[in-house]
Formats: C-alpha cells, structure tokens, sequence
C-alpha cells in the first residue's frame, strides 16, 4: 500500500479547509497539509529516510513546524487506530511474540478495517464510513471517550493473555505511514507495510454499543449521566422492562401524523447516517423528547421497537440515560421544557380551547380564566372548529389566556396589524411586544419558538406537526384585527400616490401635439375617464418618495384601484396603451380643475 493508498482510504472526504498532520521522528517536525496527494508525495519522499507518522484526527489550522495538534484542537476523525507492540530489542516488556498472538485481542465481532505491519508491531485501524467531524467541544469529548473505552477493552483482553498493552487513546496520538521504513535501528530498517484489508466500517455507535454489551465502563460519562438525570429529570428511577409496549392505537396514531416517525419505526430511515441499532434508537428517543413522552415512555417505546424488528435488548439503564439526555438536547430540550401533556391530549385541549372561545357569549369565561387542562369535554377532534369564525373580544382574550397556559409564555393579547404587508404582534404582559412578519412567521413553530426565546430568555414547548397547526389556528382567532392606515393599505396607498400625482402633474389636452417629454403626462378621455402612463407614474412616485418602483409594481397599483387598460392614438406611428381610471372616483373636476377645461382627447 502506498502513501497514496492509505491516505485516500482515511482522508479522501475530509472537509478541504481541513488539516492532516505528517510528523517525522528524528527532526520532531510537524508538516501540515490541506491536499492529500502533496501529503502523500511528502510521506513517500521522506519516509524513506526518516519516521513518518500521520495524526489520527484532523486539525483546523496549521499550528507551524514545532507543535503538534492537542487533543482540544482535533476537529475531526477517520476512525480509531490501535498499536500493538511485538517482543523486540525495541519493546522489553511483556509482549506477543508474533502477530498472529498479538492481533488475538482484537474483537472478532469487530474486526479492523486494516492492519499495517510497523516492522515491530502492528497497527490495526478501524475505519468510519466517512470523517467524523465535530460540531462540538461535547462531540469532540464523547469520541475522546469512546477511544478510551476501546483501548480500555484491548487493554483488558491483553491482561488477560499476561502481556503489556500502551493504552496509547488520545485524539492526537499519530500512527506510521504504510510505503515508509521504520529506522528505530538506522542500520537495518523495516518497511512499514500493510498486511490485509477489509471492507468493514462502522459508525461511532457500533463501538459504544459493543463496549456497552462488554460491560466496559465510562467512569466519566456515567458520572456525568448521573448528575445531568439528577438535575434533570429529579433523579426519577427507569424501569427496563422488556415485557412493555406502547398501545397500537398511539403507534398507528403517530404514524399517520408524521411520516419520519413511520419510516423511523420501520427502520426504513435514509435520511439518517447512522443505520445501526443505536442511531434508531436515538431517532426514537428525539421523537418521543420532541413528542413530549415521558422518560418511561420513551425507554418503552425503544424496547417495542427493537422487539418488532428482533433485535437484542438493551439492559442498562444508563445507555437509555444517555440516550435520552442527548436526544432532548438534540430536540433542544431541557429541564421543563418538554410538553407534559401527551400529543394527543394537547390537541385535544387545542381543541377544547377552540370550543370554549366559539360558545354563546353567557357559556364565556371571564377575561385572563384559562381552561383547566384535563377538565373533561366532549371536545371535537382537531380541525373540527371553524377557525374563520369571528369571535368577542372576550372570547379572544379567554382563548388568548389558554394559549398562553399551553406555551408557558406570559401573552396578554395576538394583534393583526392589517395591510398589503401585515405584521402580526405577541403582547407580553411585561409590556414587551415581538413582532411577527407576515402570516408566515407568525405561523411557524421554529419562528415563535425563537422569537419567543429571545424575548423572554426561556425556551417555549415544542409540538407536533398536527398539533402546532391546531394552535396556531387558535392564535390567528384569537387575533385583534387592526385596520391599516392608507399608507398601510395597498389600495388606499395606491390611492394616496395617484392622487397625489394627478394633483401635481399637469394635463395635457392631447398627445400628437406634445413634445415628446409631455407625451405620457396625463390626460381626460372624451368619456370623462382621466388615463394615466405607468411609466410616467412609476418615474414620479420613485423621483417623490425616493423608493423604487418597479414598472409592474406600479401597474399592479393602478389595476388595484380599478383602472383599465385603454389604447389611445398618438397621432404616430404607434398608439399608446394606458389606464383609464375609475369615474367619478377620480373626477378631474375635483382633482385639477385648472386643467379639467383641456378639450379633451378625441
């Protein structure tokens, strides 16, 4: 294998900005390259008379000749590489006398996807399916983790044999390069050469979930697993009890309502990098966080799952722990935060609520009362209540209360500033006011979840696709329509810019008499109708109010208002295509009378 070869294998879907690290033994130097081929052409060319070893990870800059990447600085990793010494007058401690001996504590189940013979040793190299980037110092911290466990387990399955093992687990620890020599004896160096190859990659949750099975402890983890349960979950006890199910009737509801979470339980997810069991867990665990499921619920519903496609069980309680913590900080949960009310019984409540606003007036509760959640109703299923029905200011202050029990937000009241680009505010009761543009924003879980956080510096529950739109459904009924002012109003700020054109611009009694600048000024029909041209519109409203306007935009005003398109002679070769306004709305008499007396156009 060549340098080539090998760097192609781990490196070749690196990020480009991205940098691998070549080290040479006897100088202590560190080179830094972006592109794979000039690393390799420099690990060919000097491997040939010095030691070259590569980084395990990845590095976000070139940290210059004299140091080499941290641990903290790692960015990124192919896979997990091992070092497995060999009886030499290099190595004196206890050790395999052979490869073959030594490459016995390597898992059979998880077999490497290379083996480089160092000349005194080997170095098996497990491989991911593609570089495992971090996107966070957390991320960066739970892979360092996962390699310590590993080398944990090669340790223990070297102890057992009565040999050494140099737990050698950090994310900066560097590897020889196969197609270089090993000069630790300058007189008699070794090729460093690669032994065999499989085509075996995993994902980081094969590991985890294989040292799970072995029982090889994560003292840190479980030591911060405890702490986060404790804080949040109030240290409550889960039970693993392979015996329980979810009820058919909340699987096939939740398969109707949303189509990942079928595909998520038919294991039929192609979205989701990470296939094994371990990623479907996951998935099922960010959808019951997302859900609102309870702790229990959640362990039950990836116990059913792995029942349905018969997989084995999974016993320890921290794995769901862990499981669980990172699925509602992936769904950006947290203490409080999830919904306490099942999908289905929110909806319902949506619902409920939507019921109560839409009753007679005598059957309303007082402004600021809020709907006791769980009070029993016959309430309708969601969708069932007419959402375009106008309601009381009474009944939009009561479901407006009810709204803000259920998004845990202090709302006072929704507003709908109408117009061609409505706004749509949320009044808090600390006076603030976070406005929403557009029925789109407004409407959008992601939009209020956020706008909501910045206001008020608490996160809001998360819903359910079905259920956010029964509630934000209420939250348009509950809105105070306010009209808009004529600047506010496409029509009536079409109006106001006509108008104030026609009062400005002066007639003309014809246009074949005109200098042509006059030409598209305007003029009175002989049925009394003034016509206007859209470009000469268009260049006053922009030349008056410093805006641009678009000649569309200024024909789509003047069809607002009424205005026809009526062909009128210019006495040339072309004719003229213009808008005849409304009459008598727009009566020259009125506007201009100082050229109403023009004869008008024949």
């Amino acid at each position: 294998m060549t340098p080539r070869e090998f760097f192609d294998l781990l490196w070749q879907y690196k990020p480009e900005e991205m940098y691998l690290l070549l080290w040479s033994l006897q100088d202590k130097k560190s080179h830094w390259f972006r592109d794979v081929g000039k690393a390799a052409e420099f690990a060919g060319a000097s491997g040939q008379t010095v030691d070259v070893y590569t980084g395990v990870g990845l590095s976000g800059a070139d940290h210059g000749p004299t140091r080499r990447c941290t641990s903290d600085e790692v960015t990124g990793i192919a896979g997990i590489g091992g070092d497995l010494d060999l009886q030499s007058e290099a190595h004196k401690k206890p050790l395999p006398a052979t490869i073959p001996q030594a490459i016995t504590i390597l898992p059979a189940t998880m077999p490497p996807s290379l083996v480089i013979d160092t000349g005194n040793g080997v170095h098996p190299w497990w491989l991911l399916k593609e570089p495992q980037v971090f996107a966070s110092d957390e991320e960066r911290k739970d892979a360092a983790r996962l390699m310590t466990r590993w080398h944990a387990m090669l340790g223990r399955n070297a102890a057992a044999r009565g040999w050494s093992y140099d737990r050698l687990s950090d994310l900066a620890r560097v590897l020889r390069v196969p197609g270089t020599l090993n000069h630790k004896d300058p007189k008699h160096p070794k090729e460093v050469k690669l032994l065999w190859a499989t085509d075996r990659r995993y994902n980081l949750s094969d590991f985890e979930e294989f040292l799970d099975q072995a029982g090889i402890p994560d003292a840190e983890a479980q030591e911060m697993a405890a702490r986060d349960w404790a804080a949040r979950f109030d240290n409550k006890p889960l039970v693993i009890d392979l015996s329980r199910r979810i009820s058919q009737d909340r699987i096939d509801g939740w398969m109707r309502e949303d189509m990942r979470f079928e595909n998520t339980w038919n294991r039929q997810r192609h979205d989701l990098k990470d296939q094994s069991n371990s990623g479907y867990d996951l998935a099922l665990a960010c959808f019951g966080a997302d859900a609102g499921l309870s702790e229990q619920d959640i362990v039950t519903l990836i116990v059913h799952n792995r029942n349905v496609h018969g997989q084995a069980q999974r016993t320890r309680v921290d794995y769901y722990q862990r499981t669980i913590a990172k699925a509602v900080k992936a769904t950006g949960g947290g203490p409080g935060v999830i919904v306490s009310l099942p999908p289905d019984a929110l909806a319902t409540e949506v619902a409920r609520l939507g019921e109560a606003a839409t009753a007679p007036a005598d059957a309303q509760p007082t402004t600021g009362q809020v709907p006791q959640a769980g009070a029993p109703s016959a309430a309708p299923a969601p969708g069932a209540i007419d959402t375009a029905t106008e309601l009381s200011d009474a009944a939009k202050d009561a479901l407006c209360a009810g709204i803000a029990k259920i998004l845990q937000t202090p709302i006072v009241r929704f507003v709908k500033l109408d117009g061609k680009d409505p706004i749509y505010h949320i009044n808090l009761a600390t006076g603030r006011v976070i406005p929403c543009p557009g029925f789109g924003k407004f409407t959008s879980q992601p939009f209020i979840f956020e706008a909501i956080g910045n206001a008020t510096n608490r996160r809001i529950p998360k819903f359910k696709p079905a259920v956010w739109v029964e509630l934000s459904n209420r939250m348009l009924q509950a809105c105070y329509i306010e009209e808009p002012t004529d600047e506010e109003d496409l029509v009536g700020n079409a109006r106001l810019q006509v108008l104030t054109y026609l009062k400005e611009t002066g007639f003309i009694a014809n246009i074949a008499e005109q200098r042509i600048q006059e030409q598209r000024k305007p003029f009175i029909k002989a049925d009394g109708r003034i016509t206007i041209s859209t470009r000469d519109f268009v260049e006053y409203v922009t030349k008056t109010t410093k805006q641009e306007l678009s000649t569309q935009k200024g024909a789509s005003m003047l069809g607002s208002l009424g205005a026809r398109k009526t062909r009128v002679s210019s006495g040339q070769k072309y004719d003229q295509v213009r808008w005849a306004l409304p009459y008598p709305e727009f009566d020259a008499k009125e506007i201009r009378p100082q050229d109403a007396n023009n004869e008008p156009a024949k």
